[in-house]
C-alpha cells in the first residue's frame, strides 16, 4: 500500500540545529496524527551533518517520538541510513563493552577487546534467543506459584505504575498488553517479558523471577541477554538506549516489532 507524500519543510543537513529538528519531528507527527495514519517511517534527520553530535541528533528524534507516543498508539519508525548515527553516551559505551567482554569470557567464549572500540557502522551477526519452555510443562513444574500475568500485574501495582504507562514504556502495543491482561495462562516471549521489565524499572533478581514464570531466563553467552542484563545492574531504564545497543549487535531489539512477530509465530503455531 503506498500513502501520499507531503511537503513539510525540513532543514538541511548542513546548517541544521536542534532546535529546527525537534519542529521537523513534531510536524511530521502531527500530520501523521491527522491523516490518521497508523504507521509511520521517518528519516533520523541531521544524521550527515558534522556541526552536531551524533548523539544529540539521536536523542532530539528519540525524544520528540516517544513524547508524541505517549499520547498515541501509532507505529513510529525511525530509519537510519548511516549505522554510525545509532550513538550512546561514552561512558556507558565502554562499559557495557567491558562488561560483554567479561561475562562471555567467563562463559568460556572467545570476545577479545579491540584497541579502539567498535565503530558504530560495523555489521553484526543475528542472534536467536532460545524458544520459551512448553508452557504446559512450566505451569506443571510451578503449580502452586504464581503464572507470568498474575506476577505482572501484581508487580504493576506494587510500583504503583499505571498499565498505560507501563505498555507504552515497553514499546508494546495496547493489544498485546490486553492479550496478558485477559489470559492467566499467556505465555509470553522473552522479548515481551524483558520490555515489561525495563518498562517497571526491575531489578535483576526480579527480572530473572517474571523471566522464570513465563519459562525463560537470562543467558550469560548470549550477546542479547548481556546486553539487557547490563543496562538492568547500571539502573539504566531508558529502553530507546537499550535498543540502540542491542540493533547494533544484534540486529534485534525490545517491544513492538520483535515482541509482535514472536507473538504472531506463537499464535500460528497453536492454530496449526
Amino acid at each position: 500500500m503506498s500513502y501520499p507524500a507531503y511537503d513539510i519543510p525540513c532543514p538541511d543537513n548542513e546548517a541544521v540545529t536542534i532546535t529546527e529538528l525537534a519542529s521537523c519531528y513534531r510536524s511530521i507527527l502531527g500530520k501523521a496524527a491527522d491523516l490518521k495514519c497508523a504507521d509511520v517511517v521517518i528519516p533520523l534527520f541531521g544524521e550527515d551533518t558534522d556541526t552536531l553530535p551524533k548523539e544529540e541528533v539521536l536523542n532530539t528524534a528519540v525524544s520528540e517520538i516517544s513524547a508524541f507516543l505517549q499520547h498515541s498508539d501509532m507505529l513510529v519508525y525511525l530509519k537510519v541510513l548511516n549505522p554510525a548515527a545509532l550513538a550512546l553516551p561514552k561512558r556507558i559505551e565502554k562499559e557495557l563493552y567491558l562488561s560483554m567482554h567479561k561475562k562471555k569470557a567467563a562463559a568460556g567464549i572467545s570476545s577479545a577487546i579491540p584497541h579502539v572500540l567498535p565503530s558504530l557502522g560495523l555489521v553484526y551477526p543475528f542472534i536467536i534467543t532460545p524458544p520459551p519452555f512448553d508452557s504446559a510443562l512450566t505451569r506443571k513444574m510451578n503449580s502452586g506459584s504464581k503464572t507470568f500475568q498474575e506476577r505482572l500485574l501484581e508487580l504493576i501495582k506494587e510500583k504503583n505504575a499505571d498499565e498505560v504507562t507501563v505498555y507504552k514504556n515497553a514499546n508494546i502495543d495496547r493489544k498485546l498488553f490486553s492479550r496478558i491482561r485477559c489470559n492467566k495462562d499467556y505465555t509470553p516471549s522473552k522479548n515481551t517479558v524483558l520490555a515489561l521489565a525495563i518498562a517497571l524499572r526491575l531489578n535483576l533478581q526480579e527480572t530473572q523471577d517474571l523471566l522464570l514464570r513465563a519459562g525463560l531466563a537470562l543467558s550469560p553467552s548470549i550477546t542479547f541477554d548481556i546486553i539487557v542484563s547490563f543496562f538492568i545492574e547500571n539502573q539504566i531504564y531508558d529502553i530507546s538506549k537499550i535498543n540502540i545497543a542491542l540493533f547494533r549487535e544484534t540486529g534485534q531489539y525490545l517491544g513492538e516489532r520483535s515482541a509482535r512477530k514472536s507473538e504472531n509465530k506463537k499464535t500460528e503455531a497453536k492454530e496449526k
